[in-house]
């Protein structure tokens, strides 16, 4: 099929324009201009543009410029014609060999300011969308078997909150818990340890490795408080919360390195370094709180234990923020409002009371003594509330 428009040329060389047609063959996909003999008033070729010509197309006013270097020339070659729909079967039909980035460079240049703001708002909005839920998303292109050894390397981080310590009843009493709060056919490799600090915390490493502050042990009034706690942090490992947090930020971080140009091999090895350490930095986001919470929820439900002892501890840890924040476990600060955590594991726990009245009767005798009793931690974990002041020496540094 044969496109034809009028059409003004300047070759770049001599200061005139020559008049003519400019016609589009789209089954050669080849552009030819025929010029007017002015004398004469007949039409005679001129030459033609093929897809080796690299050009662009771009607006100037009610026109559109399409330009390209002549070899040999130091200026360019331009046809100026004033023909939308012509420019845009061009644009679309005979650039489709040219990339996506090319052909929006030309779309740009070539539309009229306002389709152009619409042309961008779209595309940003579609990038944005696009962006968003690759970061969401992303984690899930890492083996689950990287897991643990992302897990293994932020371990060394800990050595910042406190020492690693010793209560092998604790651990074991804990570790009971676990084939309760463990999704089935799951592939992490759970571990308990007791880390000697005054703040009440406990968190868990991608992989199943779970750290419980010592003050939290010695806090609780019994083990089903434990329990609660320990369901959130299982959670938080079975639904890959840290490599999720892990995967955005390295993303966001990717993109920024390329986009400056930092592409090197030292700076993309210095984010694999970087993971472990990332980790104990990088908070749960409120929804991966929420997430955990109804892992947590639906785990104690299912092994028939009540969740009054956990919604208690928010009670009590609500009472404590309100005269030393400092004093609240991370996993609490990041959560949502406490009432609406109580409120939620009330309305779960009701919803699902046969769920949890049948499972409580099939429960181990022994987890369901154990639920009862007050934790003990060993004397080597204990942490004095002293701890929490700075030596005076150092108050006095700073």
């Amino acid at each position: 099929m044969i496109h034809r428009t009028e059409a003004i040329h300047f070759d770049g060389v001599k200061p005139r324009e020559r008049r003519g047609q400019l016609i589009y063959d789209a089954a050669n996909k080849e552009l030819h201009f025929y010029e007017i003999d002015t004398e004469t008033q007949t039409e005679k070729f001129a030459f033609s543009l093929d897809k080796n010509h690299g050009f662009e197309i771009r607006t100037r006013l009610k026109e559109q410029l399409i330009e390209w270097r002549v070899k040999g020339n130091h200026t360019s070659a331009l046809i100026v014609i004033q023909d939308l729909k012509f420019t845009r079967l061009v644009r679309d039909k005979y650039l489709s060999h040219k990339n996506i980035f090319w052909r929006y460079a030309t779309y740009v240049w070539s539309e009229s300011f306002g389709r152009v703001i619409i042309a961008l708002a779209v595309a940003l909005a579609i990038t944005g969308v696009g962006a968003h839920y690759f970061m969401e998303n992303s984690y899930h292109l890492i083996p689950v078997t990287w897991d643990k050894k992302v897990g293994d390397q932020a371990e060394a981080g800990l050595k910042e909150f406190g020492a690693i310590c010793t209560s092998a009843e604790t651990v074991r009493d804990l570790r009971k818990f676990l084939p309760y709060f463990r999704e089935a056919g799951t592939t992490h490799q759970y571990d308990i340890q007791i880390l000697k600090s005054p703040v009440e915390n406990a968190f868990a490493l991608p992989g199943g490795k779970i750290t419980v502050f010592s003050a939290t042990v010695e806090k609780a009034k019994n083990y089903e408080e434990l329990a609660g706690i320990l369901a959130h942090e299982v959670g938080h490992v079975e639904r890959r919360h840290g490599m999720q947090q892990l995967s955005q930020y390295m993303t966001l971080r990717l993109v920024l390195t390329l986009a400056f140009g930092m592409t090197d091999d030292a700076t993309i090895l210095s984010f694999a370094a970087d993971a472990g350490a990332l980790l104990l930095l990088l908070k749960n986001s409120r929804d991966h709180e929420r997430d955990a919470d109804a892992f947590a929820a639906r785990k104690l439900a299912e092994a028939g234990i009540s969740s009054k002892a956990i919604r208690e501890f928010f009670e009590r840890i609500n009472k404590e923020s309100k005269s030393e924040i400092s004093s609240v476990p991370d996993f609490v600060l990041t959560h949502p409002a406490d009432e609406e955590r109580i409120r939620f594991f009330e309305q779960y726990e009701k919803k699902n009371k046969a769920q949890l009245r049948a499972a409580s009767e099939r429960l181990n005798p022994e987890i369901r003594e154990l639920l009862a009793q007050k934790p003990v931690i060993s004397a080597a974990c204990r942490a004095s509330t002293d701890a929490k002041q700075p030596p005076e020496d150092e108050e006095e540094k700073e």
